[in-house]
Order: C-alpha cells, then sequence, then structure tokens
C-alpha cells in the first residue's frame, strides 16, 4: 500500500511540474520596469535576450529621461556628462554594449591632477609620466605599486560574477551575490576602509591622501565607508578609464529600443498585490504632450512580475506605495547628496597659490570632507576627440562637486571669469557604513528590486551585474531552472 501510495506521489508530483513547465512555455509573462536608468534599461534588454523576441511584453515606466543618473548637459552649446562619467577598462557589460550597439569609447582625458588638503597641494602630477613616478616613490614609496596589486586581486575575484552569470546562477541577496565573487568582499562590508586597509598594511598617508581623495570625489565620503565600496572607488581611479563617445546615457537608450519594451512616460503611485491570483496591479499618472502642454492621465496595469529599479529609501522612493502586501517592506539608509556645478569661465589660478597662469592643474582633489568643494576638474564635451579640439575658445567648463550648493560669492572667488553656472541637485549613491546589511533583491514573489545592489557599491556596472542577476531570477522561476551556484561561487577559491 506505502508503495503503490508513493507511486502516485510521485506520478502527481511529475504531472505538476510538467504542467507548470507547459503553462510557463506557452503563457507570455507580462512584466513591468519601474525605472529607465541603467538598470531598469538593461534589465529589459536581458530579460528580452533570455526569453526571446515574442517570449515576454515588458513595460518600462519612466517619469523622467531614460539614463537616470547617467545624464549629459548643455553648456556654452555642448554637452558635458553631468552624471555617472568614468567606466573601468575592466567593466565587462559596459564594453560589451558599446561594441554591440556601434558606439566608441572616449578615453579618460589626460589631465593632469593635484591633491589639496585645503591649504596646500601635498602632490602635483608632471606633465613626464616618469617624474609621475620618482614623485610617487618619493612621497609613498612601494605604496602605490602595493595598492594597486591589492586592486588588480579585487578586480579578479570580482570578474568571477560575469562567468557565473553567464552560466545562468543567480541569487536572491546581495550578500548571497557579492560573496559568490569572493567571501572576503563580505568581511569587507562589515570594515571600514580605514581600518581595512590598515590591517592590510597601508600607511595613514596612503589612506589619508591616495584612497580618501578618490572617495570624496565619486561618492562625496570618506574612508569610514565599508572596504569594499572604497575598494570599487580605488579602481575608479586607475588608468585607462574610459567614456561613451557622445554620452554615457547612449548606452540605456540603445538598450531599451533593443529590448523592444514600450515606454510609459509615468509616474508610479502604486504597486498593488492582487491576492489569489500572484499578480499585480500597478497604479500611475501617465504624461503626455499635447499642443506643447503635459497632460496627465490617472492608469492602472496588471502584470506577472514587477522588477523595481530605482532606490526605494524613504528620501528616494518618489511616492511608491506597496499595498496588500502580507508584508511590511523596510529600505533602511539614505542617499547621498551631491550638488553638480558646471562654470563656464576662466579658474582663478592664484586661489589655489599659483603664481603663473600655466601651472594650474586641470583638476583637483580633495583629502577630507568639510571643504568648501570635494573635487573640481576641467571637462571636455561628450564628443570631444583630439581631431575637433578647439582651442580658440580661453574658457574652459570645469564640473564641482561639494557636498551643498557653492554660493555665488565663492565662485567669484574660485573663477577671475565667469560665463554661465549650472547646478544638478543629486541623491547620487547610498551613505555608506560598516554595518552589516540584508539587502534583498527578492522583495516578494515575483516582485524584485534591481538597485538593493548600491548597498554594496553604487557605479554603473554594479547596476548592469545586479539587472543581470534579477533578469535570471525572474528567467529561472518562471520556467522552474534550478541552477545552484553554491559550489560554482568559490570553485576557484
Amino acid at each position: 500500500m506505502a508503495q503503490h501510495y508513493l507511486k502516485l506521489s510521485f506520478f502527481y508530483s511529475l504531472f505538476f511540474h510538467l504542467f507548470h513547465t507547459i503553462n510557463c512555455a506557452t503563457k507570455v509573462p507580462k512584466i513591468a520596469i519601474i525605472g529607465g536608468g541603467i538598470g531598469g534599461t538593461s534589465a529589459a534588454f536581458f530579460i528580452h535576450d533570455l526569453f526571446g523576441s515574442n517570449g515576454a511584453q515588458i513595460d518600462l515606466y519612466e517619469s523622467n529621461r531614460i539614463g537616470g543618473r547617467l545624464a549629459t548637459i548643455e553648456v556654452n552649446n555642448q554637452k558635458y556628462e553631468a552624471g555617472g562619467s568614468i567606466l573601468h577598462p575592466r567593466n565587462k557589460y559596459m564594453s560589451d554594449f558599446v561594441k554591440l550597439f556601434g558606439l566608441k569609447k572616449r578615453i579618460n582625458d589626460n589631465f593632469r591632477y593635484g591633491i589639496y588638503d585645503g591649504e596646500e597641494f601635498v602632490f602635483t602630477e608632471s606633465q613626464w609620466e616618469i617624474m609621475n613616478y620618482i614623485k610617487l616613490v618619493w612621497r609613498y614609496g612601494l605604496g602605490p605599486l602595493k595598492l594597486q596589486n591589492y586592486i588588480d586581486d579585487i578586480l579578479t575575484r570580482f570578474e568571477r560574477i560575469y562567468k557565473l552569470q553567464k552560466e545562468g546562477v543567480a541569487y536572491n541577496t546581495v550578500q548571497e551575490l557579492i560573496s559568490a565573487m569572493s567571501p572576503q568582499f563580505i568581511e569587507e562590508m562589515k570594515t571600514t576602509t580605514l581600518l581595512g586597509l590598515t590591517e592590510k598594511g597601508f600607511s595613514d598617508r596612503i589612506i589619508d591622501e591616495l584612497v580618501t581623495t578618490t572617495l570624496t570625489a565619486n561618492y562625496g565620503q570618506n574612508a569610514s565607508v565599508h572596504e569594499f565600496v572604497g575598494s570599487v572607488s580605488v579602481a575608479g581611479a586607475g588608468g585607462g578609464l574610459w567614456a561613451v563617445h557622445g554620452g554615457n546615457r547612449l548606452v540605456p537608450e540603445r538598450l531599451l529600443e533593443s529590448s523592444k519594451a514600450t515606454l510609459y512616460k509615468a509616474r508610479v503611485a502604486r504597486v498593488q498585490l492582487l491576492n489569489g491570483t500572484g499578480g499585480f496591479v500597478i497604479e500611475s499618472t501617465l504624461y503626455r504632450e499635447v499642443n506643447n502642454n503635459i497632460e496627465t492621465e490617472n492608469n492602472t496595469s496588471d502584470y506577472d512580475i514587477v522588477i523595481v529599479a530605482a532606490p526605494l529609501t524613504e528620501d528616494t522612493r518618489r511616492g511608491i506605495e506597496f499595498s496588500d502586501f502580507p508584508v511590511d517592506f523596510s529600505f533602511p539608509g539614505e542617499y547621498h547628496r551631491t550638488v553638480c556645478t558646471m562654470v563656464h569661465g576662466k579658474i582663478n589660478h592664484t586661489w589655489f597659490g599659483f603664481k603663473d597662469e600655466s601651472d594650474m592643474l586641470d583638476g583637483v582633489l580633495t583629502t577630507k570632507l568639510g571643504l568648501q568643494f570635494n573635487s573640481l576638474g576641467k571637462q571636455n564635451p561628450v564628443d570631444y576627440s583630439s581631431k575637433t579640439n578647439n582651442k580658440a575658445n580661453k574658457l574652459d567648463v570645469w564640473k564641482i562637486f561639494a557636498q551643498t550648493q557653492l554660493q555665488p560669492q565663492f565662485l567669484s572667488e574660485l573663477f577671475s571669469e565667469i560665463k554661465e553656472v549650472t547646478f544638478i541637485n543629486w541623491l547620487a549613491y547610498p551613505h555608506y557604513e560598516a554595518n552589516p546589511r540584508l539587502d534583498q533583491f527578492v522583495l516578494f514573489e515575483n516582485l524584485y528590486h534591481i538597485n538593493a545592489i548600491e548597498w554594496a557599491a553604487s557605479a554603473m556596472e554594479m547596476s548592469i551585474i545586479g539587472a543581470k542577476n534579477v533578469a535570471l531570477l525572474v528567467y529561472n522561476k518562471w520556467y522552474d531552472l534550478k541552477v545552484d551556484g553554491s559550489k560554482k561561487s568559490h570553485e576557484e577559491l
């Protein structure tokens, strides 16, 4: 009797599995993506690639411009990067997208930088590369070489995720994904950059001047952030950095176009769980331009799957309500405010103590917070090339990052001539601490959150990795695929 019961149980289990697989194979999932930044658009692209041309219906909601924090701004009739602006040569996904869409890389400008402590420059680059090596060794010994080797090791471990994702492996939590790269990274997320690098034998001078300067410039924070994001920041100051010719925003625009997703110019107000069906209702306000006027219309749509590709902390949620869920969602933390100031003018070299205008640097990095700015640098337009460089215009465009909006009095001191000033106020990246977090890619069954990955580190490539992970979660669950990455994650450790 027991044997007969086991046979029936096995039969019903097999029948249910086959029915589920056939049903999913015939039904086309209706998927909503909330957010049109690099995370949302790359998720749309990956889902279209995984499910096939007619395998999924994808709707993308974005109330503003496509690209999100990848944005350009027009100054003096030319466009400049105002948001995410640099990419590392080992950023695989962004490099792949550039090739796929026939775009071009714009190699990072060969500018001279200095490290400023608020009173004087503790280090300035030379026009001659050999002199830079000599000056680095003179001030920092072999520390920079040790730091580079450390970052190279970090990048090698980081790159393991590409192989895992190619094999279809996906993770429910940020901690699981980061651990798949290397368990060491999880430990680094529990300690500050200052403490972690000190324990690894780096000197205070290396940390204060070479590491912290990248953090003030890239994240508006100091070495109190966790060590993993500190390492990502230092990697973002290495050699071979690049941007997309024409603007980094071209990548999310091409991703959306390639995904065949339907774009809704809309602000999402509510995501409601439909009890009993497992689906969702999205309530939104649609924006339409009619005769140069913006008209609004309330809209509701049903979905099988919802992907949130936007920050969800209280300071960034923009009023998205989650209703009728049996659990309460909590999104702790806050995003860090950074004000980007674009100035078309002539820098006052004497403010920095230079007697001759030709001695003025192209960029200034700062060693600590609390100064009037975090960093400033001369900018080239997004379509710049050495062949089209026009030096007839004696005024440059400068980008200044600061904690707050710069006052006119300070700008009039910093610049001897100003033609144009533009401010862009960003909630740009998380405010990082060395406290363990439990951020989830899976908020609820068929409800996903890409931007959870930003609490490990905020960068264009990180957002794409998070998007690929969510796309794989969606695909694997829809087709009931079991891809176990637990052994694969550390097989090369």
